[in-house]
């Protein structure tokens, strides 16, 4: 079934979202006008039961995905709230929490309606996922932007009547479900649905967009939906549209069961927008480049090849699968997020091995952006005084980081060092079950339908660790809280042994030449430095670079006496096996400064090699499962 509809056959296209069955609160009328959508503004009408007297109304501050108090309440351009004969309630903000709206309803009145005007800021990869955001040819809505609602209900009680006008000639993608005559009138009719639902059901639309029913094989039915500025990217190779069938094949063998009617990939080809994924349980949103799903070479490239699978493995491990502190009733109960490093950490292991064994990227592609994650996680010096579990905990606090030090007092690693440790735990599980069972078998087990529990099932680390040791027989919990509760000394490496391989260096950059390698940094392993351009990005603790004083934003203008250049810095770092050092010219601010980096070790580039003498276990992760 296409979700897509033309606002030239419509004259304003609307969508209606009935009362959730069963529901005992009243419905709430959503009425949101996005023709204005390319001018970054949104105008919502809201219908709103009530009773006399105090109404607490609130603007969504956290949503799941998110991680944070990440609503824009800032973004509100207007809010007038009047009643049905139009006679103007006053409101007053909380001036503690700044997202609930206090107004005194008058006797005699049984419903107000609000007017939210709403302003869409700048695209961009903050932003897009989960704002709502626009451009002359297309758009994404998230609804959380475009409404408040009534403090009390849960929100999976809320139902809500929602009608959308889109600007005209555009289509648009969704993951709600249209109910009666579609087409007929300026009015679409969805399905029955709560504002937990509106809300995980976000909207792409354009003047361009196109549908791609993916071969499902035993599962759900799968669609991936393309937007785009330009519409010959939307014109998709039937290679690359079987790749996302495969992916989606692959992902039924891995966990045996959906807990989706059927998936929605919403995909936005957008160079203005930019790169940006969100997962939601029936859709997931994704923003690439406007070229990223013709370009093999962007395709292929880590960010781009994992985020689909990476989004999409979420429907299991995040939406359905939750930690209980992170299922809350509404959207401004705040989320305790101790646990992302489940949530996130083994959906990075799940997207990353999705991606090969649905062949995004073959075995040795995908080993050299493994590869840079352990150099990265390796120079992490943070690690010595922050846990990875503190990293989950105050997870928003580096969802937009600076640009300094980021080393030293460490980023969302809940992410790639929770990868590594599920990576970890297939290995073990494999060892001790003599190969007989992997992580597969685990997600079998988590993942399963938990009686009672229709669209999100809480857990617990004694869960975690409960249906691990029904896998394999081993002292999980002490394994587990060594890796994650407890600062570490250094990145815990033993996982790349378990897994077939081991760490060295050579002089050649491995990779080079193919479309997915990364770009050539020959610092990185030599100096401990990044510097793209000229400008130094990064500096590692304890390296080279860092004992001779260089720091983040110093801009490198000179190389051993000549100007800078990337191929410059290249032949410098060779000759420091004759030289004995690599000297630097940079501009720091105001001040110019020659630096001298002592270094003897020529270029550097790490490798993850087989050993030969034992099992390659990645291999054997990697291998696809589905028919």
């Amino acid at each position: 079934m296409s979700f897509v509809r033309s606002a030239a056959a419509v004259a304003a296209l609307c969508v209606t979202v009935l009362p959730a069955v069963g529901a005992d609160a009243p419905a709430l009328a959503i009425e949101v006008d996005a023709r204005e959508l390319p001018r970054r503004l949104v105008h919502t009408t809201l219908d709103i039961p009530c009773k006399p007297g105090p109404l607490r109304l609130v603007y969504p501050k956290w949503f799941p995905g998110s991680h944070g108090p990440h609503g824009r309440v800032e973004d509100v351009a207007g809010l007038r709230i009047e009643t049905d004969n139009g006679t103007v309630v006053r409101w007053t903000r909380d001036e503690v929490d700044l997202y609930r709206f206090v107004v005194t309803v008058p006797d005699g009145t049984t419903k107000l309606r609000v007017k939210l005007d709403t302003v869409c800021e700048s695209a961009g990869a903050d932003r897009a996922g989960t704002h709502t955001v626009g451009t002359p040819d297309l758009g994404v809505i998230n609804w959380n932007t475009c409404l408040i609602y009534p403090e009390g209900p849960a929100a999976d009680d809320q139902p809500v009547n929602v009608r959308l006008q889109l600007p005209a000639g555009w289509k648009y993608a969704t993951a709600l479900k249209a109910d009666g005559e579609k087409g007929k009138g300026d009015v679409v009719t969805f399905g029955t649905a709560s504002l937990t639902t509106l809300v995980d059901c976000p909207l792409i639309a354009g003047r361009h967009l196109k549908t791609f029913k993916l071969d499902a094989g035993g599962g759900p039915p799968a669609f991936l939906h393309v937007t785009s500025e330009s519409p010959e990217v939307l014109n998709l190779d039937p290679k690359i549209v079987d790749l996302y069938s495969r992916l989606v094949r692959e992902a039924w063998a891995l966990f045996g069961v959906a807990h989706y009617p059927e998936y929605h990939f919403l995909v936005v080809c957008s160079d203005t927008l930019g790169q940006f994924g969100l997962e939601h349980l029936s859709c997931s949103l994704n923003g690439v480049g406007e070229r990223g799903l013709v370009d093999e070479r962007l395709r292929k490239g880590w960010w781009l090849a994992n985020l689909l699978p990476h989004e999409y493995a979420h429907s299991w491990c995040g939406k359905y699968r939750r930690p209980a502190a992170m299922v809350t009733p509404d959207f401004n109960t705040p989320q305790k997020t101790k646990l992302l490093w489940v949530y996130e950490g083994l959906t990075e292991y799940l997207g990353e091995v999705l991606s090969v064994r649905a062949g995004l990227l073959t075995p040795d592609e995908y080993r050299l952006t493994m590869t840079g994650k352990i150099r990265s996680l390796s120079r992490t010096a943070g690690r010595q005084w922050r846990p990875l579990e503190d990293t989950a905990v105050a997870a928003h606090l580096s969802r937009n980081p600076g640009n300094s030090w980021n080393q030293l007092r460490r980023l969302q690693d809940f992410y790639m060092e929770g990868m590594l440790l599920w990576y970890e735990c297939d290995a073990i599980i494999r060892e001790k079950t003599e190969g007989a069972k992997s992580l597969d078998d685990f997600c079998k087990r988590f993942f399963a339908a938990v009686p009672g529990k229709k669209t999100v099932a809480g857990y617990e680390l004694a869960d975690v660790v409960r249906d691990l040791k029904a896998t394999a027989e081993y002292d999980w919990e002490p394994f587990l809280q060594r890796r994650v509760a407890a600062p570490q000394e250094s990145l815990p490496l033993e996982v790349v042994d378990r897994l077939g391989y081991r760490l060295k260096y050579t002089d050649k950059a491995p990779g080079a030449g193919r479309p997915s390698a990364p770009p050539d940094n020959p610092a990185a392993d030599s100096l401990g430095m990044s510097a793209p351009g000229g400008v130094i990005a990064s500096v590692d603790p304890g390296l080279p670079a860092d004992k001779a004083g260089l720091s983040p934003g110093m801009k490198v203008i000179g190389v051993n006496g000549k100007k800078f250049s990337a191929n410059r810095l290249r032949d410098a770092i060779a000759d420091s096996v004759a030289r004995k050092k690599v000297e630097l010219l940079v501009e720091d601010g105001e001040d110019f400064r020659a630096v001298v980096v002592p270094y003897a070790d020529g270029l550097r580039y790490l490798d993850l090699e087989r050993v030969p003498s034992h099992a390659d276990v990645l291999g054997d992760i990697l291998k696809p499962r589905a028919k």
